[in-house]
């Protein structure tokens, strides 16, 4: 991938490069330009040599003062004599002369000399010594590699301006540009510890606050660190803003830095661009809700803040009690960032580790009216605190809405929402894992380990909307001692939206190890809730009180909607798959509900008359238990159509009837082994040829389909009425091919790998048939539950599929392989491959065929790539092959023949090899490296850890073989043995929480 994680050396030359536009800019054609070399390290004008106070003197004025040689046309540069560079200017109680408006003026030199390590040696230090600011600028300053310290405002009865900006005030009309250096241990009374930009633009002054064309202040990989924004207010640690300019930061650090809002950075009504920083130790000491910002803060006056690439690490909203400005348990939101009213928040491609609030929002709050994206953000470890404690991750208060397209979100902690906390606006999810996160809330009402959705009071239904689509909610705790929403908590007057998604191995210990609808409303489509094994199951703590509903709990009013969905191996007290209050609806419709258990309605309970369950073309079999159950004097509001009950320990509880009329079948009936993804994308129960739940509904339309979205009404025997099968699984003439994976190795990939690919998927299908079956391709997802390393991004990899066409048994760069391409989505959480452009392949008759998917960045420019990784794939012997793709050449173990295969037999390779170019993680030596799991999850999750993947891992997982083009969308190939998982891919990563970590 092209991958450079030497932060250092790209620091260097993005300052480089700023510092040549700078010069270019300061030496335009036409313009006269004066070199002002200063001499001595002295601070007084005046004597035979030439001081830095004398030199910005001399280019203000155009003159010549005390040894230092005149300004020409008020376009000048300052730099220092060798004696002078690299030492220390102290300034005798004193700012440095004002850079005047009109003026052009560049202090430092544009370059170093020679080494990247070595680029500040031709700067100098400039110490106001707590005496005074240091520069004030109207004019078009530009400042290389510099370092500015102990800087100080004025304070008590003076004018906004002269208490802010404690090395810098960008006055008005200034432009200022800082390439490299530092600013440390600077202090301002009011605002802006090190700069405050103060230019004068308002905010109507730039209508495209996109454009960034209007921009005030400029830093390039310039260090912060210990700035003090003051109390009084206190905003902006390192830099404030007032009013509409907008600031553009690429590179550098900011670490603890203080304010009481805005720990690093505060912005107003512009766009505040933030590329390629790290933020790490930056503290907002604001005891009130609405205050806080770790790291940044954005004012409520319409600006947008723009994060790129960027890490936040231990950021921190809110001081120790005795730290606060009234005494009073500190309320401050936003561990790293918060956006205020109003304001657009935008996060690409960065990570959030460990930052910690006082109230909500770990890493994020937002607040009324704000518009927030997260693209590909990772978040681990972040705490939203205890006073209420509410969203570990992100948390929403009021009708802010939040779009989350990709991302990793793992271990974080919150007393509600251990991940995501949404209030009365919309959050949206699209291709994100939510993994491992906990909510330690012990009321009825709290929990929801991996989301909350509030709703406001007297709001009504529709108020607070949640959408997942295409993610993973997994192994999320509701740990509070009666915790309920073990992934996902649904209060009153809140809605969710869930597609296409998984719930699983969850964990709660009151009600709903799944999900918990409080008298909110719920649909869920395509979603598999628990898994088709024992280890995915949602569960309820069995020593919990009382501990109803694994899968699904509805208390209260609530209401919920389940089509086209599973509902497998979870477990409870009461209700083991899914459990629906006296008052609640529960509509299932194309739903396979198998393998639950509980003491009390191990599939399907309804606790009173006064709620509703009704079940059309569900499938109730296996459970370890009744499988639909409900109290007493209950059963006459269960009302069950078209269904298949059979093979649960009791069918059905007292009062319930299942009729045959109906279009039911109940007792033993002849299944096709056990529940398990049998094409779709969420597992079912095949049924036999003969099965007695063949045909046995009339009652069907050629529209209908089944769970797997197969055509209903085909006739499975003599028969040609068109009658459907009883339960969510229709049996069809879809061909079948039985997939089986390629025992590949797990990878550990060190931090010293500078380039690597490796072998991460391979996949046998037979057909057993004596007919051909055409493949179009197949999809699926990627696990990952923790952070990869920094540029280690899967959405960049192209995947191509490759044939053996010499029929030889191995890889051979030569042939015609290429069959088929595809992609990772945007969201770096699914794949798909496509054979022959949608034509699809051919599997033979009574034959095998493997599959090895070859995945490369596409980087031509990529350093060269070496293997790491072998490959193993059994049978009598061994080739090596070499692979050319995306321009770098890659290096391949050969494929082993296969014993027993038919001599004309194809054999088609697929293997996922991910085309990384790695350096180490951190220059510095550390706190060690983790290759396993997440944090210890506690004894509820134990039987998850193989499933789990730890930090710096990621794995890929066949789901679903796809048609081809030109088939009807009813149509099926079945992959029975689905899913597939590749080997697990461990990138060596740092544990320490330091800010250089290359993580995301």
């Amino acid at each position: 991938m092209s991958i450079n994680r030497n932060g250092v050396g790209r620091l260097h030359r993005q300052v480089r490069a700023a510092i040549a536009g700078s010069v270019l800019v300061a030496a335009a054609p036409g313009a006269m330009a004066a070199t002002i070399m200063v001499d001595s390290g002295g601070d007084m004008s005046g004597g035979d040599g030439c001081t830095l106070r004398s030199a910005i003197m001399a280019a203000n004025d155009n003159a010549t003062v005390g040894g230092c040689a005149a300004g020409d046309d008020n376009n000048d540069t300052i730099v220092f004599a060798d004696g002078v560079a690299g030492g220390t200017i102290m300034l005798a109680g004193e700012a440095l002369p004002t850079i005047e408006g009109g003026s052009t003026l560049t202090i430092g030199a544009a370059d170093g000399d020679g080494g990247d390590s070595d680029e500040d040696a031709d700067g100098v230090t400039i110490d106001a010594n707590g005496q005074s600011r240091i520069f004030t600028n109207q004019g078009q300053l530009t400042l290389n590699h510099l370092v500015l310290i102990n800087g100080m405002t004025a304070g008590g009865d003076a004018g906004a301006d002269d208490r802010s900006g404690g090395a810098i005030l960008n006055d008005d009309g200034g432009v200022l540009t800082v390439n490299g250096g530092a600013m440390r241990d600077n202090t301002a009374d009011r605002a802006g510890g090190a700069i405050e930009e103060a230019s004068g633009v308002s905010i109507d002054d730039d209508d495209d606050d996109d454009s960034l064309d209007n921009v005030r202040v400029t830093l390039n990989g310039v260090e912060f660190s210990g700035n003090d924004a003051g109390m009084n207010p206190g905003n902006g640690g390192a830099l404030h803003v007032t009013g509409g300019g907008d600031i553009r930061i690429d590179g550098g650090a900011f670490s603890d830095n203080i304010a009481v809002e805005g720990g690093a950075l505060w912005n107003n009504g512009g766009t505040m661009h933030v590329d390629g920083v790290a933020f790490s130790g930056n503290t907002a000491t604001g005891p009130a809700a609405d205050q806080g910002g770790g790291a940044i803060y954005a004012e409520s006056n319409g600006g947008t803040l723009i994060i790129d690439d960027s890490r936040f690490v231990e950021n921190r909203a809110g001081a120790d009690d005795s730290d606060q400005m009234d005494g009073a348990d500190s309320a401050s939101s936003g561990g790293a960032i918060l956006a205020s009213s109003g304001t657009t928040l935008r996060v690409h491609d960065s990570s959030f580790r460990m930052n910690a609030a006082r109230r909500a929002g770990g890493a994020i709050e937002v607040l009324a009216g704000t518009d927030t994206m997260l693209d590909n953000v990772t978040a681990t470890g972040n705490d939203a605190g205890m006073n209420p404690g509410n969203g570990g991750v992100v948390h929403v208060t009021g009708d802010g809405d939040v779009d989350v397209d990709g991302g990793i979100f793992a271990r974080n902690t919150a007393v509600e929402g251990g991940a995501f906390w949404n209030n009365q606006g919309d959050m949206h999810f699209d291709g994100v894992s939510i993994v491992n996160n906990e909510a330690t809330g012990d009321g009825a009402d709290q929990g929801g380990g991996g989301i909350f959705a509030e709703a406001e009071a007297n709001e009504g239904e529709g108020s607070g909307m949640v959408t997942i689509r295409n993610s993973r909610i997994a192994t999320n705790r509701a740990t509070g001692d009666a915790g309920s929403g073990g992934a996902l908590l649904v209060s009153p007057g809140a809605t969710a939206e869930i597609t296409d998604s998984r719930i699983e191995g969850n964990r709660a210990n009151r009600a709903g190890a799944g999900i918990e609808v409080a008298d909110g409303t719920v649909t869920m489509l395509r979603v598999t809730l628990g898994g088709a094994s024992s280890a995915l199951g949602n569960a309820i703590d069995p020593s919990a009180n009382p501990g109803n509903g694994g899968g699904l709990h509805i208390g209260g009013a609530g209401s919920v909607t389940i089509e086209r969905s599973s509902v497998g191996y979870n477990s409870a007290v009461e209700g083991g798959g899914l459990w629906n209050s006296g008052a609640g609806t529960l509509d299932l419709d194309n739903v396979t509900v198998s393998n639950n258990s509980a003491d009390t309605g191990a599939g399907v309970y309804l606790d009173g008359a006064g709620g509703s369950i009704t079940l059309d073309y569900v499938t109730v079999t296996d459970n370890a238990g009744t499988g639909v159950d409900a109290a007493e004097e209950a059963g006459g509001s269960i009302a069950i159509r078209n269904s298949l009950i059979s093979g649960n320990d009791t069918d059905l509880g007292s009062g319930i009837a299942a009729e045959a009329d109906d279009g039911n079948v109940t007792g033993d009936v002849a299944l096709d082994g056990a529940y398990r993804l049998f094409g779709g994308t969420t597992p079912t129960q095949p049924l036999a040829t003969g099965s007695a739940a063949l045909d046995s509904n009339a009652d069907c339309d050629d529209m209908d389909v089944d769970q797997r979205g197969a055509d209903r009404g085909f006739d499975a025997g003599d028969s040609d009425a068109g009658d459907c099968d009883a339960g969510a699984f229709e049996l069809t003439d879809d061909p079948v091919l039985t997939a089986t994976a390629v025992d590949l190795d797990d990878v550990v990939i060190e931090a010293d790998d500078e380039a690597d690919s490796v072998a991460v998927l391979g996949v046998t299908l037979s057909n057993d048939s004596d007919d051909s079956v055409n493949v179009g391709g197949f999809s699926g997802y990627l696990e990952r539950d923790d952070m990869l390393p920094e540029d280690v991004d899967p959405a960049d990899l192209d995947l191509t599929v490759y044939v053996d066409g010499n029929d030889n048994g191995r890889f051979d760069a030569g042939g015609d392989m290429a069959v088929g391409s595809g992609s990772v989505a945007d969201n770096g959480t699914t794949f798909s491959v496509t054979f022959a452009d949608g034509a699809g392949v051919s599997i033979p008759a009574n034959d095998s065929v493997t599959y090895l998917l070859v995945a490369d960045d596409g980087d031509d420019d990529a350093d060269s790539e070496a293997m790491i990784g072998l490959m193993d794939l059994g049978g009598s012997g061994t080739n090596a092959g070499v692979l050319y793709a995306g321009g770098a050449l890659l290096g391949l173990v050969g494929l082993l023949s296969v014993g027993g295969m038919r001599r004309r037999t194809q054999l088609l390779l697929v293997v996922a090899v991910i085309a990384l170019t790695l350096t180490a993680c951190s220059d510095s030596d550390g706190d060690g490296v983790d290759l396993g799991q997440p944090g210890d999850n506690g004894d509820m999750n134990d039987d998850m850890d193989d499933d789990v993947m730890g930090m710096g891992q990621l794995r890929f997982v066949l789901q679903s073989l796809d048609t081809t083009d030109g088939a009807d969308e009813t149509d099926l190939v079945v992959g029975d043995g689905l899913p597939v998982r590749g080997a697990t891919v461990a990138f060596e990563v740092e544990q320490s929480a330091s800010a250089s970590d290359d993580m995301r």
